[in-house]
């Protein structure tokens, strides 16, 4: 079991694509006599190959819903959706499936072979739905904005240059889809719960169970929230609870310290640096002296000079600092750095350097959306008083939401939920995005949950084990299933100096 096209939160919240650049929206039709009404299902057969050499029988369309439920004059917005026939003679719930981000699309989970071999495990329980949240994936309208303009030459140096460009960024896209007609208002994880419930009652269904990734466990627990007669169970992996849009930076500080005690362990490792955090600081304190350039080709495919400081440096390791296929070269990186070798770090400005082309509106909005509790903001603003990495937990958030003018759901939807619907909890003791303490406290108001914990494994890795694998299929088989604690295996860091084969990563260059 895995995730293609998996979704991922922080600075700009998606990989913005060059085919993308200068283009315009889709316009939804209005309802009219040329246009769909609310409730339109439109539905064509199809058969998806498994990795296997197989075929699944399978079914892709789109329901036309109201892009906002609350006003009499909405336009009409179509969502797309794939769903994978039961092999079942008489099929219970169907799962639906969905994607984390907020703005991954739930489709691309299957628009590979390998990918549709992940989910045919479930095919003998009932059928498997991929519902592109509106916004997101092959839904419309796609709220991806993006300027081709040269940006500033410090924003990998200047935080204040790097939110300035956000928030640029976002005023302009947000300007350019109201004027396109767009109501960005509606682009809000209320209105994605109700756009599930209503695929659900458009497909006939009774009853559904949830499998939620990462953002994905907020959307669920929403539609939990509004729609718990209609949901039977509900898998969550990566808890992401009602208050937990906007991370505390005391939590990066810990993850890193968790690294550290890691790499102090490992003698390939600790042998040249045995103290990750005092490398850490001094190559902050080097980069805030001067400026490492690394030169990357930007998404028009010039070529630029990049100067990196000691924001640029903890802007890059806060995106895959819960990521365990990342993370374990995080030692070399800094060690890299502190020599005075750009390498590695060229290697993931270049990955990162398309976001500061683009804002993800309906990122944007969902997540400003969902907000804070005043609570959990004065917690944010306490900590960042003595973290290291204040300045990038939650950049450009929490405060380019009213530049914007996003809504607010306010603190009732922020606020404890209490349900019956059966739960079973995944967290990655590694996983800094949702780690393990979440989804503690969304289970206490879940009178029927069970909570595995993955030791070692970060944000994308809880799903692959075989244990949780066989938990998910035994929950969902409406087996009894205790708490558990799981090993995902020792972590083993990229050393330090020279190529091993068996400990390497795509940033550190091969020998010729």
């Amino acid at each position: 079991m895995g995730m293609e096209g998996r979704g991922r939160k922080g600075l700009v919240l998606a990989v913005l694509t060059i085919a993308a650049v200068g283009s315009e929206p889709v316009e939804a039709q209005e309802a009219g006599p040329e246009g769909p009404l609310a409730g339109d299902l439109r539905v064509e057969e199809a058969w998806l190959a498994t990795a296997e050499g197989d075929s699944v029988a399978a079914r892709r369309g789109t329901l036309a819903v109201p892009e906002s439920r609350g006003r009499a004059d909405s336009r009409i917005i179509r969502l797309a959706f794939v769903r994978l026939l039961s092999t079942a003679p008489d099929p219970g719930p169907p799962l639906f499936y969905l994607a984390g981000g907020p703005g991954g699309s739930a489709t691309a989970s299957v628009s590979s072979p390998r990918g549709v071999s992940n989910w045919t495990w479930y095919l003998s329980y009932g059928d498997v739905v991929f519902l592109d949240q509106r916004g997101a994936g092959d839904s419309e309208p796609p709220l991806l904005f993006i300027q081709a303009d040269a940006p500033e030459p410090d924003l990998f140096v200047d935080a204040a240059a790097a939110r300035a460009r956000a928030v640029a960024l976002a005023r302009a896209g947000a300007a350019h889809f109201r004027r396109l007609g767009v109501d960005l208002d509606a682009y809000t994880s209320v209105e994605s719960a109700d756009d599930i419930d209503a695929l659900r009652g458009a497909l006939g269904y009774p009853r559904i169970n949830l499998f939620g990734f990462s953002y994905g466990t907020h959307l669920a627990l929403a539609t939990i929230r509004r729609h718990e007669a209609h949901v039977a169970s509900a898998v969550l992996v990566g808890v992401e609870g009602p208050d937990h849009t906007f991370k505390l930076p005391h939590a990066m500080d810990a993850q890193f310290e968790r690294l550290a005690l890691l790499a102090a362990r490992d003698p390939e490792v600790s042998r040249l640096e045995p103290d990750l955090v005092a490398l850490l600081d001094r190559v902050l304190e080097k980069l805030a002296r001067a400026p490492l350039v690394v030169r990357v080709n930007d998404p028009m495919g010039r070529v630029v000079d990049v100067p990196v400081g000691p924001f640029g440096l903890k802007w890059i390791l806060r995106f895959d600092i819960g990521d365990r296929s990342d993370f374990t070269v995080f030692p070399r990186l800094l060690y890299s750095i502190d020599r005075g070798d750009p390498t590695l770090l060229a290697w993931f400005v270049q990955k990162r350097f398309p976001l500061v082309y683009g804002s993800n509106l309906m990122s944007l909005m969902v997540d400003a959306a969902s907000g804070a509790s005043p609570e959990r903001l004065r917690l944010i603003a306490s900590q960042a008083e003595t973290s290291r990495f204040a300045e990038v937990v939650n950049f450009p958030n929490p405060e380019i939401g009213p530049d914007v003018a996003a809504p607010d759901l306010g603190n009732d939807y922020r606020g404890p939920l209490e349900s019956s619907v059966r739960a079973l909890f995944l967290s990655g003791t590694l996983d800094f995005n949702t780690p393990p303490h979440q989804a503690e406290e969304v289970r206490r108001g879940f009178s029927a949950s069970t909570h595995i914990t993955v030791r070692n494994a970060g944000h994308e890795q809880i799903l692959p084990e075989p244990f949780v694998q066989d938990a998910i299929r035994a929950f969902l088989a409406g087996d009894p299933i205790e708490d558990a604690t799981v090993d995902a295996g020792p972590i083993r860091f990229v050393p330090l100096e020279g190529y091993d084969p068996a400990r390497t990563h795509p940033s550190v260059p091969r020998p010729r």
